[in-house]
């Protein structure tokens, strides 16, 4: 009966149990010193011999407090106790059943001497608390009778109450240590920050930085910050290979996860661990990155933007000469500190970056700057006048040369319409300059018309300037390739160039008058001689009574009057023709028909010269010719051939068509050999829209023409025979002129001559119906 008396006199206070925890435990801030104190207080709050700590450490429950004595053989009773290594979460001890179950496990069932009770903060369990009374550990007899040996169902249910109380007293001292930490933290950050940003123009002083702060936060004891895997520095520990694997890892992986190795390793970070020095234990490596890299699609045959990768900046390193164990939080601000430092890396390279276009910029604008003065310069100094207009045909720049050339300032015209200073109605365009000096056929480029005439067109202008004088310009119009378009105008003022063109073309005229009077005077003496003599022979022979002999004589002389007449009709009528050409009488004609017919008339000299003709006829559409000029044509130049085959050989005519295309980047090819008449002769002109042109070569086999003479041959009076006044070829260029074509010469001393004769088609001419090839021999 005492002893019942005795035990419910302890019975525990729950009040006074509540009170007196927060009394001592409340005021305690560290977490540490918390879990040390609070098993020894609730033992005697209790009234239980030991009281015992575990928290969950990932799967396991693990020993973190409990209350301990002085007495010998304490320890050694403890340990029967308490688990010291972790204990799996699901064993079968009662820490870990109650960890499970949620609620108290007691042991034995029927008197219980060990309470495990799962300590519950907001739902959660953050740990488990084990109380234990009885003869577990060797107490003495007074002890024995003051403490109670079992659990009561009353204790069992004030012990669980008091769980929470537990659990809310070690998870607030936690909590606000965490805080503490962050606080710690956060602080540490903003310093960092702070000074990292303050080291953007300095690089050796952003190194050293990161070094101290990455010191401060690990404890290392060697710290290195790389930059490029062969970089100078004084931290010989970190071997070349050890560099430069890691730069291999972290551009590998693009993330910011750290590297942490620590002896003697695993297998999968043995090799890491091989370029390591001996004395380094534990060694750690963060990666400094970007935001701004990228990198290629592994697919290459696909066409994608790059994939978007971090950029490695550097490495962040260090090493412990000793084991050692880096916490998380640990490791956590050593990411914080290399992505602060990469940050500002990054940063810094961008000012660079930054600066180095700001100064290109300035430099690319001086040279804007000095190539639009050097421009202006160039077109105030031209001596051709240049006026350029914008799509409306309002002037926008007029330079020094046309001020001079037309009396007008830039400041009175500038802004004013082109027609109050040119009057371009009066522009006559001339297609041969357009041809020289574009380097395009009309009829092929991409013309742009623009107002009356067309860009691209060159010719001559007859306006007035600003004192009402007349002057002719020589102008060119070209289009403006520029998005708001517009005209670019360059002339030169012609009228004095004119006026002694035209002193020349009279001097030449009375030059050529005078040699013509010296080569007919001369041609026509030796006529005239043979006809006197002829004549004097025949009045000799009619004064004496003629024999019959006589009278062949008179028929001899007769004859040979009657030759030199028609020799001298000859000259009268070539000097005729190529004074005063007779009107073209255009038809339809079939080129090789003339051809053959003029062929035939020579067949006879050939066959005595033994000449041998060849023909290559293609297909060619009709011409719209003079047949009777074609024919004066082809007659001259096959009589040319002839002659210079005086111990035979081959006559080839060749006829062919031709694309327009194909003419024109020809005739932009003139070899040294090679004279175009047609765009050598002044005022001749190739026309700029035929459809196609038709060739006819006449190809001789005799001695050729040397270059001196080659030069010449076109010219009028020149000859290389005896007799003739040298018109024949002149007469023949003008003739094919006359048609819009021209001649081709071509000529190797010793082995012949080839003259072209190509004539332009007309679009809306007859097309012959197809006869096929003709190629044959005479």
């Amino acid at each position: 009966m005492a002893e019942v008396q005795q035990h419910q006199t302890d019975m525990l206070h729950t009040p006074a149990i509540v009170n007196a925890l927060l009394h001592d435990c409340s005021a305690i801030v560290d977490y540490r010193t918390l879990l040390d104190s609070l098993p020894r207080r609730l033992t005697s709050l209790l009234h239980c011999r030991c009281v015992l700590l575990y928290q969950r450490i990932e799967d396991t429950l693990q020993f973190v407090a409990g209350s301990f004595d002085d007495k010998p053989g304490w320890s050694a009773a403890l340990l029967t106790v308490a688990h010291i290594n972790p204990l799996s979460l699901t064993s079968n001890t009662p820490e870990a059943c109650a960890w499970r179950e949620g609620h108290i496990i007691f042991v034995p069932a029927t008197q219980p001497t060990l309470l495990a009770v799962p300590l519950v903060y907001r739902h959660h369990r953050i740990g488990v608390l084990v109380a234990i009374r009885g003869a577990t550990f060797e107490e003495s007899e007074q002890e024995q009778r003051t403490l109670p040996s079992i659990w009561s169902a009353e204790e069992v249910q004030i012990v669980g109450a008091l769980s929470g109380v537990i659990a809310l007293l070690l998870e607030n001292s936690r909590l606000l240590e965490r805080d503490q930490e962050r606080m710690r933290e956060l602080t540490l950050l903003n310093t960092i920050n702070t000074r990292l940003h303050s080291t953007l123009n300095a690089p050796e002083r952003l190194h050293n930085l990161v070094l101290q702060q990455a010191k401060n936060i690990s404890t290392a004891d060697v710290c290195v910050l790389l930059t490029a895997p062969d970089q100078q520095d004084d931290a010989s520990w970190l071997s070349p290979l050890m560099r430069e694997a890691l730069f291999r890892l972290f551009q590998k992986n693009h993330s910011a996860e750290p590297l942490l190795l620590e002896q003697p390793g695993t297998p999968q970070t043995a090799a890491l661990l091989s370029y390591l020095p001996g004395t380094i234990k534990t060694f750690f490596a963060v990666p400094l990155l970007s935001q701004h890299g990228e990198a290629p699609h592994p697919d290459k045959n696909r066409v994608q933007e790059p994939l978007r990768y971090p950029r490695l900046q550097g490495i962040l390193a260090g090493g412990f000469y000793r084991p050692w164990k880096i916490r998380k939080g640990e490791l956590a601000l050593l990411c914080v500190l290399a992505n602060q430092a990469g940050a500002i890396l990054e940063n810094s390279h961008l000012l660079l970056e930054v600066i180095e276009a700001r100064n290109e910029a300035r430099k690319l604008l001086r040279q804007v700057l000095d190539d639009r003065r050097f421009k202006e310069l160039i077109l105030e100094s031209i001596p051709s006048g240049l006026i350029t207009t914008d799509a409306n045909g309002v002037i926008t720049s007029f330079n020094r040369a046309a001020k001079t050339i037309l009396g007008y300032h830039s400041r009175e015209v500038i802004g004013q319409p082109l027609d109050h200073i040119l009057d371009l109605r009066h522009f006559i365009p001339n297609p041969e300059l357009e041809l020289s000096r574009t380097g395009e056929h009309p009829a092929l480029g991409s013309e742009q018309s623009t107002g009356p005439i067309k860009t691209g067109s060159r010719g001559t202008l007859q306006t007035r300037d600003r004192h009402e004088r007349s002057i002719l310009l020589d102008v060119n119009i070209q289009r403006l390739h520029n998005t708001q378009g517009g005209t670019l105008i360059t002339f030169t003022d012609i009228t004095l160039l004119q006026r002694l063109e035209e002193e020349k073309r009279r001097l030449d005229r009375l030059a050529t008058l005078g040699e013509m009077a010296a080569n007919v005077a001369h041609e026509v003496r030796n006529p005239l001689a043979s006809i006197k003599t002829s004549m004097q022979l025949m009045l000799e022979d009619l004064n004496e009574s003629p024999t019959i002999d006589d009278m062949q004589d008179l028929q001899g002389s007769a004859s040979v009057v009657l030759k030199e007449i028609e020799r001298l009709d000859a000259i009268v009528r070539d000097l005729l023709l190529f004074a005063k050409p007779r009107q073209l009488q255009r038809t339809p004609c079939y080129l090789p028909e003339i051809s053959d017919r003029v062929l035939h008339a020579l067949q006879s000299q050939c066959e005595a010269a033994q000449i041998t003709v060849q023909r290559a006829y293609e297909q060619v559409p009709l011409l719209r010719v003079d047949s009777g000029q074609i024919e004066q044509v082809l007659f001259n130049l096959y009589l040319n051939a002839l002659q210079a085959m005086q111990d035979g050989g081959t006559l080839t005519v060749r006829c062919q068509q031709r694309s327009a295309e194909e003419v024109w980047r020809e005739s932009q090819e003139q070899a040294s050999n090679l004279t175009m008449s047609g765009l050598l002769r002044p005022g001749s002109s190739i026309p700029p829209h035929a459809a196609f042109w038709v060739d006819l070569s006449v190809h001789d086999t005799g001695r050729g023409i040397t270059p001196e003479q080659l030069e010449r041959i076109f010219q009028p009076f020149f000859t290389t025979k005896a007799h003739g006044i040298g018109l024949g070829l002149a007469i023949t260029r003008r003739l094919v002129e006359d048609h819009g074509g021209y001649i081709k010469v071509e000529s190797h001393p010793g082995k012949g001559t080839t003259m072209t004769v190509r004539l332009p088609g007309i679009p809306e001419a007859e097309t012959r119906p197809e006869q096929g090839s003709i190629r044959g021999k005479l």
